[in-house]
């Protein structure tokens, strides 16, 4: 692997390309960033102030609106003593996250697309332990790749491929109501990411019976930017080649090679995610009670109200 590859390539004028269209500039989103760290110095129920770069990032992922911003920064860490469930064993050196990268794929393309969006693959590794592969940790997988993301990439909006080679029933049979809902509000409520495309690809049969529960939780306009094909053809109508890793015929590195690379840049961020293991919000020093019984998340799991989208 070259030594100057890079795991997120983004161009120069990215950012004023996506915040001239929220009518920003480059000069008012930093003035934007040190509002919001100014308001973290007086949030003492919150354990730290971000880096520019990941507050820059709640920016753009919630349209420049710094209010927005500010709820999101709160439930990023709100969630963490809300909800610990969820962030438990998340950490990549744990045992249960060591074995699900070595059942699974979970990786971005290093290009992004001409719209600026960030393509992530999920694809198993091996097809003969799919059954083993527990849900959640997927989704953990998800959570650290965010992370090392908020430091990184632009996080203007992702669109997802869900390699489905080599799945069976009874795995599918894991992914619930209760867990779709989980993943569809966390992807959406903390981070704010726009999905602007999914594409399940070499898809079989009774993947229909997941998509029939997946509609009931998202709204239309979501579920129609869902595309399902029996092969992965439709990716090279989709996207150039030079995005495309070559195990789909693209020239990019292959996924093997990716994934390796997101394993290297985890044990770069090690420090960072072992610091997330001890942070936590302290209720007693939260200026305003946090209203619970009004989010779709914290205050009732069992609510499959159809969730917004931008």
């Amino acid at each position: 692997m070259e030594p100057d590859a890079k795991l997120f390539q983004v161009q120069n004028n990215t950012i004023a390309s996506i915040v001239q269209l929220y009518n920003k500039t480059e000069e008012s989103l930093a003035e934007d960033v040190l509002n919001i760290k100014n308001w973290m110095k007086d949030q003492h129920h919150l354990p730290e102030i971000l880096d520019d770069k990941s507050v820059q990032n709640f920016l753009i992922l919630t349209k420049c609106n710094v209010q927005k911003a500010k709820e999101n920064i709160d439930m990023y860490y709100t969630l963490r003593s809300q909800v610990p469930d969820l962030s438990a064993n998340a950490n990549p050196r744990c045992s249960n996250m060591k074995e699900v990268g070595k059942l699974m794929y979970h990786v971005p393309l290093p290009k992004l697309t001409k719209d600026m969006y960030r393509v992530v693959v999920e694809k198993y590794r091996t097809k003969d332990k799919v059954d083993q592969i527990n849900p959640y940790d997927i989704l953990k997988m998800g959570f650290n790749l965010h992370e090392v993301r908020l430091k990184e990439d632009i996080m203007y909006g992702d669109v997802i491929i869900f390699d489905l080679e080599g799945t069976s029933i009874r795995f599918l049979s894991k992914l619930t109501p209760v867990f779709l809902l989980t993943f569809i509000t966390l992807y959406k409520k903390i981070y704010s990411l726009p999905v602007k495309g999914v594409y399940v690809i070499n898809a079989v049969p009774y993947v229909s019976t997941l998509l029939a529960i997946v509609k009931t939780l998202i709204k239309p306009k979501l579920f129609e930017r869902i595309h399902v094909c029996e092969d992965a053809n439709i990716l090279k109508e989709h996207f150039p080649l030079e995005m495309l890793p070559r195990d789909y015929g693209g020239t990019e590195k292959s996924i093997e090679e990716l994934h390796e690379m997101c394993h290297l840049k985890y044990q770069e961020y090690q420090d960072r995610f072992d610091l997330l293991d001890k942070l936590r919000v302290n209720e007693n020093l939260r200026p305003a009670r946090l209203a619970n019984e009004n989010h779709e998340f914290l205050g009732y799991h069992g609510n499959f109200r159809k969730l917004g989208i931008d």
